[in-house]
């Protein structure tokens, strides 16, 4: 096999340049909509690749090349990452899960809806590689080909909810990222294959729902709205009619997308709207409980508190 000294350029387009670079790995910064996307890569092996990935953006590159030779297992942390899987149909990478893929062009640039995303990925060159991965440990062989068919069929992507020894191995990875040893990393890359090799097609794995682009689309809209007009006292059943939408799939598709149900995000925005008036105006609690809807001071207060952890009154002075 042949050497593989960094990730090949292609993987990004034209959306990274190289911050730092050593003999074990290269630290890239990714193309976003702010300069806060990074992607830091450790050599394991010839052809695999360990990523720590982090971006606070809601869009990064667009990936214009097909590359069904590489296959990515990509784990969330923390945030939420839009996956499509086939032409305008799409799901959602959340805390906990795996998305296993060959790299295919992106249609449209992608997308961190809550602005937030943290994880890792083992990127593997197959045409490094080949399709199987063996010798490394004596008795542990790799079938790559195997796991691609399996979970990426029609080249698509493929995200489960991570099963608890699989979660376990990947939350050792993240807690790593500050030491990157080496021989530690390896050994947990070599337990991640061997895992997603034991899972059985028949077993109970958490499949995510995949969505049209319609409804997505449908759903964004609504959110903005809901950012929009902080005031607005429609029910879900009201919201639901006004997008055309069927009441489960609008609350399932809205958690799918922000990871939380529509009256909690509406909430938590609501409130962080609220503590930013209070640090930037003059204006009374009264008055800033009725700019983001609330009628009733005192319910203002006991949700800010819920979510701040404190009053406003409290928040306002501490922050003088």
């Amino acid at each position: 096999m042949k050497e593989r000294n960094e990730i090949d350029p292609a993987l990004f387009s034209t959306g990274a340049h190289i911050l730092e670079k050593s003999n074990n790995g290269t630290k890239y910064q990714i193309e976003c909509d702010t300069p806060n996307g990074t992607m830091q890569c450790i050599h394991l092996f010839p052809g695999i690749d360990l990523a720590y990935t982090s971006f606070q953006a809601f869009s990064c590159f667009s990936r214009n090349k097909a590359m069904p030779h590489i296959l990515e297992i990509a784990y969330c942390s923390v945030g939420r990452y839009e996956c499509e899987y086939k032409r305008d149909y799409f799901t959602y990478l959340g805390e906990g899960d795996i998305a296993i893929s060959v790299l295919s062009p992106h249609r449209e640039p992608p997308t961190f809806p809550t602005g937030l995303y943290d994880g890792v990925a083992l990127i593997v060159d197959m045409s490094v590689t080949g399709s199987q991965f063996k010798d490394i440990v004596e008795g542990i062989s790799i079938d790559l080909s195997e796991l691609t068919s399996r979970f990426c069929t029609d080249r698509c992507c493929t995200v489960v909810k991570a099963p608890p020894e699989l979660n376990h191995v990947f939350q050792e990875v993240c807690e790593e990222k500050n030491k990157k040893r080496l021989g530690y990393l390896r050994l947990k890359a070599l337990e991640i294959f061997f895992l997603l090799s034991e899972i059985l097609p028949q077993e109970n794995l958490e499949v995510s729902v995949y969505y049209p682009g319609s409804t997505i689309r449908k759903i964004k809209e609504l959110k903005q709205e809901l950012m929009d007009s902080l005031d607005t006292r429609y029910s879900l059943a009201e919201w639901a009619v006004c997008y055309g939408l069927s009441l489960t799939t609008m609350k399932d598709c809205f958690k799918a997308i922000y990871g939380k149900p529509i009256y909690a995000f509406q909430k938590e925005y609501k409130i962080q709207m609220a503590a930013q008036l209070l640090l930037t105006t003059q204006l009374s609690i009264s008055e800033i409980a009725g700019k983001i809807g609330y009628s009733n001071p005192n319910k203002f207060s006991s949700a800010f508190r819920s979510i701040i952890g404190m009053s406003p009154r409290e928040y306002r002075n501490a922050k003088k």
